[in-house]
């Protein structure tokens, strides 16, 4: 069951990446999508829910995972007419649909519906308190011109009217997202409770060796002007000099010497993705009945002469075998095809037993140990593929630390503190 990305704002459970017709041919699975309310009409606190927590609206700020959560209970009981087993549903997600998974995984109502999680390039391990949820909403408020004491009023709005305060608000530095409101979602993603409510799910987590180059490529040339030690600057004005240090030593042991850009592209890889899945698995081996297996995909694209090396969303197109409809980010090459393949009976293998260890496909492919605190061992899926210990070191446990903060690691690192 396949979770769209596209953050919590936009996108849909339709597009030629994910078409899930060969994957379902090919590994005898049924693929589904759908979509889900988003945005203002899906994650807007309109109450606080500690003070009114019997009101209609106390959950108002996680109706699009409500949602979810209808879709999923539609499964359980129209599955069978599909040929689907309703005992066996694995969720699956890259970049929002991951950070949807992880708070669904926060949600009791969630945990009878689905068995097992895959979670690509969008763990996350924080959502909105309410008194930064309400923040949000007030921001919206005063841009309709409503009063803070008669939120409901926005129940009755002009949807255009909604919609244009909505993009004028999400524009600036606030963000609709999954509320903690201790009704539907009473932990964060993967604090201990959570992790103990959801830990007999068996969990795949992992994201691309550089995330972030699909967001800082546009940026490449300033980033290169900047050097590594412009970029450490900027580091250091944005979590501290001690803070700043401990990552960039973490860097430079696991990666060498490193260019502004290359330097830009892995903290911030490390901050946003690579970081909080870290925690996410450190966690889910303190508490967890069931395993969690990690990856990291190396595969690089050849678009733009290379410079994205492994970017967002490059999996997609992998994970459903569609690399001749989405070429522009892949490349149709051996090496795609290769990870494809891999992709697609690995996830097939977990879909079906609730284990992913590759040893199923034949002695070509590494045997996939489960991520253990001593070992830390990682699939790193390119071709070919292989298993190596210890990938995630000190620069990510510092970014794990920091999974709670909220870091904007683009903006921090693009920006010169003496032009401040």
């Amino acid at each position: 069951m396949w979770v769209h990305s596209g953050g919590y704002s936009d996108n849909s459970g339709s597009s030629p990446s994910t078409n899930g017709a060969r994957i379902a041919a090919e590994q005898d699975l049924v693929v589904v999508s759908f979509n889900h309310r988003l945005g203002v009409l899906g994650y807007t606190q309109v109450v606080d829910p500690v003070v009114f927590p019997d009101s209609p609206y106390a959950s108002s700020g996680n109706v699009g995972q409500l949602d979810i959560i209808a879709a999923l209970e539609w499964v359980r009981d129209n599955i069978a007419a599909f040929g689907g087993d309703p005992q066996q549903v694995t969720l699956a997600g890259q970049s929002g649909g991951a950070m949807k998974i992880s708070v669904l995984l926060a949600m009791p109502a969630a945990q009878p519906l689905f068995r097992a999680a895959i979670l690509q390039s969008g763990t996350t391990t924080r959502v909105a308190e309410p008194d930064e949820a309400l923040a949000v909403r007030d921001s919206l408020l005063t841009r309709l011109g409503l009063d803070r004491d008669e939120p409901e009023r926005l129940a009755t709005t002009d949807l255009a009217e909604l919609m244009r305060a909505y993009r004028d608000t999400s524009a600036g530095p606030t963000v609709f997202g999954p509320v903690r409101d201790g009704v539907t979602l009473p932990f964060q993603p993967f604090d201990d409770q959570a992790v103990a409510l959801s830990g007999d799910k068996p969990l795949i987590i992992g994201d691309m060796d550089t995330e972030a180059a699909l967001f800082l490529s546009r940026s490449r040339e300033d980033l290169l002007a900047a050097g590594a030690d412009g970029v450490a600057a900027r580091l250091a004005s944005a979590v501290g000099h001690e803070v700043a240090g401990r990552l960039l030593a973490g860097v430079r042991a696991r990666m060498g010497e490193l260019d502004g850009y290359e330097l830009a592209v892995q903290l911030s890889s490390d901050g946003w993705f690579a970081g909080p899945a870290h925690a996410a698995c450190l966690r889910r081996t303190r508490g967890a009945s069931a395993p969690t297996w990690r990856y990291r995909n190396a595969l690089r694209t050849p678009a733009e002469d290379g410079i994205l090396m492994s970017p967002h969303e490059l999996d997609v197109a992998l994970t459903f075998g569609n690399i001749e409809t989405a070429t522009g980010l892949n490349g149709d090459t051996p090496a795609a095809h290769e990870v494809s393949r891999l992709l697609r009976s690995t996830w097939a293998a977990f879909v079906r037993t609730g284990c992913p260890d590759n040893k199923i496909l034949g002695s070509s492919v590494p045997s996939w140990p489960a991520y253990a605190a001593e070992g830390r061992q990682v699939l790193v899926i390119d071709a070919p593929a292989h298993v190596e210990a210890n990938v995630d070191g000190e620069a990510l446990d510092v970014a794990a630390e920091l999974a709670q903060e909220h870091i904007d690691w683009f903006t921090a690192l693009l920006r010169d503190p003496a032009e401040d």
